[in-house]
């Protein structure tokens, strides 16, 4: 859904750019996984029952995409606040997560 192993800023920020194609594919996972869940939880307190029940009804990424927004607008910004507090916590803890 976030395809961050083509977001090269976002990758040379948190410093793994030039990391192993094994590395960084191994955290590009891990950190794309952790952003699908924080997201869901914040699109899950600002969802109506209905808004929610309709969501769920979605079988793939691009109409979940789509759907998220057309009906909140905030999804963009929300996305961007998700990955902005990731990269923060990963320079907060570098040495222990990429081993430096």
């Amino acid at each position: 859904m976030f395809d961050i192993a083509k977001n090269t800023e976002f990758l040379t920020a948190i410093g793994i750019n030039d990391a192993s194609e094994d590395v960084k594919a191994k955290l590009i996972a891990g950190i794309e996984n952790l952003a699908q869940e924080r997201l869901i939880t914040k699109i899950s307190d600002k969802l109506t029952e209905q808004q929610a029940e309709e969501f769920g009804k979605l079988t793939d990424e691009q109409q979940a995409a789509d759907w998220l927004n057309k009906n909140m607008p905030e999804f963009p910004s929300m996305v961007t606040e998700v990955f902005e507090e990731i990269k923060n916590e990963i320079l907060a803890n570098k040495a222990q997560i990429i081993g430096e």
